[in-house]
């Protein structure tokens, strides 16, 4: 099938000071008269991915005479310092005003200062192939190896994933993270790091962040000239995913938990083997949900359609 046909509405700011452009995209409803579903992107760097939840609603008026305020604000503090942003959107129609988007998770920024997040552990970038790189880091006292993976969906556009990987064990953090690339997918890189969160037992639970790294671009084509005249190394970056309780550690002591805990014991001998096993559900009619990871949002899909 063709890619859906929307209106697409494109604004600009400096935000962070990093070059900002955000989509508005309308797009009518096939089965429902005067329908449109709006939605939300943005571009920094090279990269356009989505923002908030697509909404649906009814126009009476021409949907290619519409009139939007997009702007954002900091909240009172971030860290790394003046990354955070949120987000506003505004739809205006005969002097009213809809708030349609709103985004107070907003973290993007050209340059920004890591190093002063004071117990980050940083992973470092091990191994890279066209489609795949390997970073390697410290979660506590666990070697980690975070695997992102890059898969082809069509022209330009790009699902993203991230697991990780320690003692032999690990599982996905995200998959098919859909993203618009105006670059290969070799110019990207990533910024991953975790910072120690107090718990029982210690070392048990961190906050993981996963932010993506792009060479800087001036939206300007005047300016994108001269930054190709005179290269720098400045990047944007952009945050795309958080864990604030990711359990990983290595040699926990469970029986800190204190004296109230009961601890199994493993039966003797090797594990059994069973030929065929029955699932257990209480709901055998329904399909089991992945959970990425307890506690936690799933990542932002994306809207870009090429069903």
């Amino acid at each position: 099938m063709e890619p859906k046909k929307g209106i697409v509405y494109s604004y600009r700011m400096i935000a962070g000071s990093a070059p900002l452009q955000f989509f508005v995209t309308v797009e009518a409803e096939p089965d429902r008269q005067n329908h449109y579903m709006f939605s939300l992107s943005m571009k920094a760097g090279h990269v356009e991915r989505t923002l908030c939840e697509s909404i649906l609603m009814r126009l009476s008026i021409d949907p290619t005479k519409l009139d939007f305020s997009v702007f954002v604000f900091p909240p009172k503090s971030s860290l790394p310092y003046g990354c955070l942003q949120n987000l506003r959107v505004w739809l205006r129609t005969a002097g009213m005003d809809h708030r349609i988007f709103a985004d107070n998770d907003l973290w993007v920024g050209k340059d920004p200062d890591f190093r002063s997040i004071g117990d980050a552990s940083f992973a470092v970038l091990r191994n890279a192939t066209e489609d795949m790189l390997i970073y390697q880091g410290m979660v506590g006292q666990a070697h980690v190896s975070y695997i992102v993976r890059w898969n082809l969906v069509s022209v330009g556009l790009y699902s993203l994933s991230f697991e990780y990987e320690a003692g032999g064990a690990g599982r996905p953090l995200f998959e098919d993270y859909r993203l618009r690339l105006d670059c290969e997918p070799q110019t990207v890189s990533f910024m991953i790091y975790s910072i120690p969160v107090s718990s029982t037992p210690a070392g048990a639970s961190h906050r993981l962040r996963f932010w993506l790294r792009t060479p800087y671009t001036s939206l300007s084509p005047t300016s994108s000239v001269n930054s190709h005249a005179h290269p720098t190394e400045s990047y944007i970056y952009q945050r795309l995913w958080k864990s604030d309780s990711f359990k990983l550690g290595a040699g926990l002591n469970f029986e800190a938990l204190g004296s109230k805990v009961v601890i199994a014991t493993r039966d003797p001998g090797p594990p059994a083997i069973e030929r065929e096993t029955q699932p257990l559900s209480l709901f055998p009619n329904r399909r089991p949900r992945t959970i990425v990871d307890p506690g936690e949002d799933d990542v932002a899909q994306s809207r870009f359609s090429f069903d």
